[in-house]
């Protein structure tokens, strides 16, 4: 009988084990693969993230229990699983170097400190796990195997979007009175946002957060040479 989602414990450790087993395997595989291959395997993770994401949507729909306040995809995660089988597909450069940061600081994070209510073996538990583990292997794949080299304009681009997205999901909070990415207030259950004070400093100060983590995400980059060029799908040769 599912009991809740505890983190940390083994249910959540034994996630992050697959996750990290899988996306290891699939990187050596592509690495190894012909281009066509390494194509179909990046889009095929991003599309099976993007599947469980409409399946939870649709069973909602069906059952009458969807709720436009909290199960709509306007969390930053939806956004990306919505658009990360068309920048695969498509080997968007300027998009792949903005998930690249997005991916790694804020999905990775839902991975490490789940907002999870269900325990395994629930749908849900399974739907958040593939879902977020996902958006951060195929990012992580494109950029190690289509070896991308991310640069300063990546950098820049994740900050201004995410500044994007950001007024544009609180003005949806705004209209519907919901809380989608807790630009109107913490959310519930304990999280870093307890340590960053009251709105709307916390959102101010996970700004400053965001930024921090992003230059961190710069540094194997850094000296790297020459970065490639920023068109639609200017991928290295």
């Amino acid at each position: 009988m599912n009991e809740g989602f505890r983190s940390f414990s083994t249910e959540h450790f034994g996630a992050l084990v697959v996750f990290i087993l899988f996306t290891v395997t699939v990187i050596w595989i592509g690495v190894n693969s012909e281009e066509r291959t390494k194509k179909w395997i990046g889009f095929s993770i991003a599309f099976l993230a993007f599947s469980v994401m409409v399946m939870d949507l649709v069973y909602r729909l069906i059952t009458s229990t969807l709720d436009i306040k909290d199960d709509l995809p306007f969390f930053l995660c939806d956004v990306v699983v919505m658009m990360l089988p068309f920048i695969i597909w498509n080997q968007n450069r300027k998009w792949l170097g903005i998930l690249y940061f997005w991916a790694v600081a804020g999905t990775l994070q839902a991975l490490l400190t789940p907002e999870l209510e269900d325990g395994f073996p629930s749908f849900n538990y399974f739907r958040y796990f593939i879902m977020h583990a996902g958006i951060v292997t195929a990012v992580i794949y494109a950029i190690i195997v289509w070896k991308i080299r991310i640069g300063w304009r990546d950098f820049l681009n994740a900050v201004l979007f995410a500044q994007v997205y950001i007024a544009s999901v609180h003005l949806i909070n705004i209209v519907l009175k919901s809380n989608y990415s807790y630009t109107m207030e913490k959310p519930d259950s304990a999280t870093i946002m307890d340590l960053m004070g009251p709105w709307p400093w916390y959102i101010l100060t996970g700004e400053l957060v965001m930024i921090v983590l992003f230059l961190l995400l710069m540094i194997p980059f850094v000296g790297k040479g020459r970065q490639i060029r920023h068109t639609k799908d200017a991928l290295p040769d």
